[in-house]
């Protein structure tokens, strides 16, 4: 597992894939884990479609969710574009 965190800056309006997909791309990339197995923890954890439209292009507010899976931690949050910065779990 990865000791630095995974952190990429998301668009909406740029991007040609949802947050929730982006999401399980930083997962795997942190996890060095293949995409189908993210998705299920993913799954387990939040409803996707919803992450997407809690972080909509047209949202006029900060927001901030973190996701705890089972190895590492998921930070998402907007203030113009949207951070993921995905880290170890801490126990």
């Amino acid at each position: 597992m990865a000791t630095d965190p995974e952190r990429r800056r998301y668009y909406p309006e740029a991007e040609n894939v949802p947050l929730s997909e982006a999401v399980r791309e930083a997962i795997a990339a942190h996890d060095d884990a293949s995409l189908s197995s993210t998705d299920v923890q993913l799954y387990d954890h939040i409803d996707p479609d919803a992450l997407d439209d809690l972080f909509r292009t047209d949202a006029d507010v900060d927001v901030s969710v973190q996701i705890r899976l089972e190895n590492v931690t998921v930070s998402v949050w907007s203030d113009g574009g949207v951070d993921i910065r995905v880290t170890d779990k801490i126990e």
